[in-house]
């Protein structure tokens, strides 16, 4: 072969070569920008980088919204289905982790100049003021050519051409996917937020743990910040401001609140400044610096709140009298009233946790009777011991629905408050404990396992168990005992099983993910309709079998409308205004009939 053809040769290889790796990488479009014709995984693909998959995703689904909430992470806490309701509107959240206040105009921009926008929600942090016109990665942290202008041949052809580990990588995933979401699929493409289902199952109610957890705040790093970037940030959002007014657009701005430790990481001066510049082009609901941002439990970081928090911003900002805001959470600024409320927020003091939190102690009980076989089991002698020393050292028995109260609207509780609960559902409960609670009027929780009730059999079996209450009995118990989950049939015995033994709620080793999800929402809602159909008492609450759980049933019984779950871990509970998570993983107290009163008065006020 002469030199000639061989070169013509190597060339065409080479083209060869592209043109494959064009179409691959086109094909699996691990970004988002040719349409994901294969896998259609924008979840996958915001994931990679949100300021290119959003925008290619409202190319293609533009129809199904007509507002927009944007900025940067945080703003993926601000709730879309408040704003849906508010607005009557349908939003999706144009966040993108890390975005300047460059990204967001020329986002608003595309919107705008694109589609019908019927309201814009802007969510600006303090660190708007840091940075500006940023980009560390062409791929992963670029803005997409509709909306940032420029070379679509350069834009389109890095894709294209970029290395196939990416493409490959996603390939590997889409196998690999859960139902929580993973490090590679973040986002819930439903409202453009993040998908928080993992963190929103986190038990957060131990101090101690969550430090341990999110070590940020144990010990904090130092350093000062200064907005070199103050200049643009206010003109691009004076811009914003003008494009909206140009259309016609319902614009609201929201300055979003940070952990108080990173607040005093900047000047005052410049944050004086920062502030008085921004209310002389917008007004906006400031929520920066507040008593929320002294507790570390709002937050997952310096900059990112839970949706909770959110959930309490748009509040405040529509205005709900019925939820828990603090008092000091969230002003309106114009230009008249800044100066006097930037030089207020330099003072904002920790709040008392007393004020917000409460101690709660959950005691655990099973069985009553005579012939004590092990912790599980007390005698009605020391049963009504216990609810005297209760009744005689002040304790007052709360329901979960009052602690749910607490937490949603800020309800007061008794001064010395305490949950108990009976598991199982056993007869001697209604024999025994009622008569007891209601000479002492106290409240219980019973958990009862829903193929259990009423029964004095194991299953279909003829083997004899402890005999449980009937429906018809907590009827009678009405107003002092409110019947609760234990799972339908997900606390199986082993010796009294023919096949294998479901004696938890958790997935088996060698279970289909899918199948097995089908199962939990199918007993979960089988005890819910039988506890409705026979009581018209809603389930919110669920015992965990043997106390054992994991994020990803959590986070199943989550989404059918649970609210409280206990395990059997031993120990107190904090549960926290306007943190519904605090009602997660209760831990409980297992009391045994040979714990004294004294015993007893002595681990409740520990």
């Amino acid at each position: 072969m002469n030199s000639k053809k061989w070169l013509i040769t190597f060339i065409c290889s080479i083209a060869l070569l592209l043109g494959c790796l064009a179409l691959f990488n086109a094909l699996v479009d691990p970004f988002g920008v040719f349409g994901d014709p294969i896998f259609d995984w924008y979840s996958y693909n915001v994931t990679q980088n949100p300021r290119v998959a959003k925008v290619a995703y409202i190319d293609r689904n533009h129809e199904r919204f007509d507002s927009f909430i944007i900025g940067a992470s945080g703003a993926s806490a601000f709730p879309v289905d408040m704003l849906n309701a508010h607005f009557d509107a349908n939003f999706f959240n144009m966040f993108m982790y890390g975005a300047d206040m460059l990204d967001v105009e020329q986002t608003v921009q595309y919107l705008i100049d694109n589609f019908t926008v019927d309201n814009l929600v802007l969510s600006i942090y303090i660190d708007h003021a840091i940075y500006f016109n940023t980009e560390s990665c062409r791929l992963s942290m670029n803005m997409h050519v509709n909306a940032a202008g420029g070379s679509r041949l350069s834009f389109y052809g890095r894709y294209l051409i970029m290395n196939p580990q990416y493409s490959i990588t996603k390939i590997r995933s889409f196998f690999n996917r859960t139902y929580l979401p993973q490090p590679f699929n973040v986002f819930d493409m439903t409202t453009g937020a993040y998908d928080k289902r993992a963190r929103a199952a986190e038990p957060i109610g131990c101090m101690e743990a969550y430090l341990e957890a999110y070590p940020v705040f144990a010990n904090y790093p130092p350093g000062r910040r200064v907005m070199w970037e103050m200049d643009n940030a206010i003109n691009s959002i004076k811009s914003i401001r003008d494009m909206a007014a140009a259309a016609d657009v319902n614009f609201l701005v929201i300055f979003a609140p940070v952990y108080h430790e990173h607040f005093t990481r900047f000047y005052d001066h410049e944050v004086t400044d920062f502030f008085v510049r921004l209310a002389d082009v917008v007004e906006f609901w400031d929520f920066s610096i507040s008593s929320v941002s002294f507790e570390p439990r709002y937050f997952y970081d310096a900059t990112h709140f839970r949706t909770d928090v959110g959930t309490m911003a748009l509040s405040r900002v529509f205005r709900d009298a019925r939820a828990y805001i603090p008092e000091n959470f969230g002003v309106f600024v114009t230009s008249e009233n800044v100066l006097e409320h930037v030089s207020g927020l330099f003072d904002v003091t920790a709040t008392d946790p007393a004020l917000y939190t409460a101690e709660i102690p959950i005691l655990m009980y099973h069985h009553i009777t005579d012939n004590v076989l092990s912790d599980m089991d007390v005698t009605q002698e020391t049963f009504y011991a216990h609810m005297r020393a209760l009744y005689e050292n002040g304790f007052t028995a709360i329901t979960l629905r009052q602690l749910v109260e607490f937490v949603d609207y800020g309800t007061p509780l008794p001064t010395q408050p305490v949950v108990i609960t009976f598991d199982d559902g056993y007869l001697s409960v209604y024999q025994y404990a009622f008569p007891i609670l209601q000479q002492f009027g106290m409240t219980a929780t019973s958990f009862v396992i829903g193929s259990a009730v009423g029964t004095s059999y194991y299953g279909d079996t003829d083997h004899p168990t402890i005999p449980k209450f009937c429906y018809d009995q907590a009827l009678t118990m009405a107003g002092v005992m409110s019947i609760q989950s234990h799972s339908y049939d997900m606390h199986q015995w082993a010796p009294f099983e023919t096949g294998r033994a479901r004696e938890n709620i958790l997935m088996w080793d060698d279970e289909n993910e899918a199948e097995y999800i089908a199962i939990l929402r199918d007993d979960h809602m089988r005890i819910k309709n039988a506890i409705y159909a026979a009581l018209g008492e809603a389930v919110f609450a669920v015992a965990f079998p043997h106390g054992i759980y994991d994020t990803r049933s959590q986070a199943v019984l989550q989404s059918m409308g649970v609210r409280v779950t206990l395990g059997t871990r031993w120990g107190n509970n904090t549960v926290i205004k306007g943190l519904p998570q605090s009602l997660l993983s209760l831990r409980r107290f297992t009391i045994p009939d040979h714990m004294s009163t004294d015993a007893l008065i002595e681990l409740i006020q520990q």
